[in-house]
């Protein structure tokens, strides 16, 4: 019984992993949020080329954190298909990182893509995939108390200052924290 539970307990992990491009990674280090999203958030994996930009700024803090992260092993770098990224990049207009996401992407091992991109965003709603944005992480981290309502409307203002972000919906996040 006990042999039967490690393995469900297993599966379970493996089956609410997330997929993450570079912006929601950066973003949430920026306002320093990421290791508190890490913390409560299932594993996280990216592709080599998401790796490779959010390192691109070696010396920036945000990189040397994702850095770190990923030396702890709390994200996960996997490979994904160059043939499959060529083709996808020339049928969408993403970057290598966000395609590169959108193709590890496996709705039987994987809860959702962290992304802040608007054209990966698209590609998720045109596919019925999952997606979270950064302000989303914000508004979790606060309900799961890792952030009080004042820290977590300082964040999603910072956010707001530094991402794309509409008005509307920096409104729409700010009215979900009161």
């Amino acid at each position: 019984m006990v042999k039967n539970r490690k393995v469900y307990i297993y599966v379970c992990i493996q089956m609410y992993m997330l997929v993450s491009n570079t912006s929601t990674l950066v973003l949430l280090a920026k306002v320093g949020c990421l290791e508190k999203f890490i913390e409560i958030s299932p594993i996280i994996e990216i592709p080599v080329q998401v790796k490779k930009e959010a390192l691109f700024e070696r010396d920036s803090y945000y990189a040397k954190l994702i850095e770190k992260l990923i030396q702890e092993k709390k994200i996960r770098i996997v490979p994904a298909d160059k043939d499959k990224l060529i083709k996808i990049t020339s049928e969408f207009r993403l970057d290598d990182g966000e395609a590169a996401a959108y193709l590890m992407f496996d709705n039987k091992k994987h809860k959702a893509i962290l992304t802040d991109d608007g054209e990966l965003i698209k590609l998720c709603k045109l596919q019925e995939i999952q997606f979270i944005c950064a302000m989303a992480i914000i508004i979790r981290l606060c309900e799961r108390k890792k952030l009080s309502k004042q820290e977590t409307l300082n964040k999603l203002e910072e956010l707001y200052k530094i991402g794309r972000y509409s008005e509307k919906l920096y409104e729409y996040f700010k009215a979900e924290v009161k």
